[in-house]
């Protein structure tokens, strides 16, 4: 027993202790234990590190029983060697990173200005190919890829809208830093505008003064949701999936208050689903969504006072193109 509680061999059961805790922390990396389980990763990854610890503490008793007190001093030795190596270079990759994070702030944020300076805004509408001005829009993907449906971010929480980069679907949102944003605020007259904006950023729809900005959605993964962010040149980037809410194209039509066709696509409203199904003929202008069935649609035939002609059923997409226009106001 006395020899358990000599100095060297009581130091050999604290260094086995925080050496292999360290060495559990880096094999609970290594196996990607705490990946996809939210809040929880944290402890888990944790966990891994206290049982490491706590094995290597018990064991640690058998050693020094069984090992003379000289050899153990050399272990002692080595194990504060590896202790302080393993410490170091997990300081140094928390240095590297904390590094990259505040040069890409640099880069793509403006300073933060006093309270006494003006802010200066940034008003997505100049950033935008759609007009801010009218009351209501007519909206087309005819000639592009329709994605899977929109992603409209949730600014009325999330002020800062984050876009990824060179994503890791395999990893989680933590593990990625940001290559640039969007930051909204409220102006004078409480309506909504932004302080910072990439120059590239051209959504599918903004009308901020309405409280709209959809991105067209490319893919969806468990942390992340692909996006267009640029509907002029296709320029796509990531967004945190938990930072808006994902729309798929039917419950998206059928939200709209009517659809219509361009004039290049104009075709016969059907009284079945089908291609050869017979014609109802109606002098309408607008169609306001029932249902949507694949690449059909059943609504009501509506002329330009909004009166009803009729109901039947269109084509409203074909092999991922979309072919009619959707009007987001009434």
């Amino acid at each position: 027993m006395k020899k358990l509680l000599k100095p060297a061999n009581i130091a050999f059961y604290f260094l086995m202790l925080l050496l292999f805790f360290v060495l559990g922390l880096y094999f609970a990396s290594f196996i990607e234990a705490g990946k996809n389980q939210g809040l929880a990763g944290g402890a888990i990854v944790l966990g891994w590190g206290v049982l490491f610890g706590v094995i290597a503490f018990l064991a640690s008793f058998f050693i020094a029983n069984f090992t003379s007190v000289k050899t153990i001093i050399k272990i002692n030795w080595l194990l504060l060697i590896l202790l302080v190596a393993t410490w170091s270079y997990k300081y140094y990759q928390f240095k590297i990173r904390d590094k990259e994070q505040e040069e890409k702030s640099k880069q793509f944020h403006p300073p933060p200005t006093s309270p006494t300076e003006a802010v200066q805004t940034v008003s997505l509408a100049m950033l935008s190919p759609y007009d801010k001005s009218g009351a209501s829009e007519n909206f087309s993907s005819e000639n592009k890829n329709m994605g899977i449906g929109f992603f409209i971010p949730n600014f009325y929480e999330k002020r800062t809208l984050y876009f990824y980069g060179g994503v890791n679907l395999e990893k989680g949102l933590t593990d990625h830093i940001p290559q640039d944003s969007v930051v909204f605020a409220l102006d004078q007259n409480q309506n909504f505008t932004t302080t910072y904006a990439p120059p590239w950023l051209y959504p599918a729809a903004l009308k901020l003064d309405y409280g709209i900005i959809h991105f067209k959605a490319i893919g969806m993964g468990r942390d992340f949701i692909k996006v267009e962010t640029n509907s002029q040149n296709g320029q796509i980037a990531y967004l945190d999936k938990s930072a808006g809410k994902f729309v798929s194209w039917p419950e998206f039509i059928l939200s709209m208050n009517s659809v219509e066709f361009p004039e290049e696509n104009k075709q016969s409203v059907r009284v079945k689903p089908l291609d050869y199904a017979g014609e109802i003929k109606a002098d309408y202008d607008f169609i306001e969504p029932l249902m949507v069935e694949g690449e059909w649609l059943y609504g009501i035939l509506l002329d330009g006072n909004r009166q009803e002609k009729g109901k039947g059923w269109i084509k409203w997409q074909q092999n991922g193109r979309l072919l009619v226009t959707y009007n987001l106001f009434s």
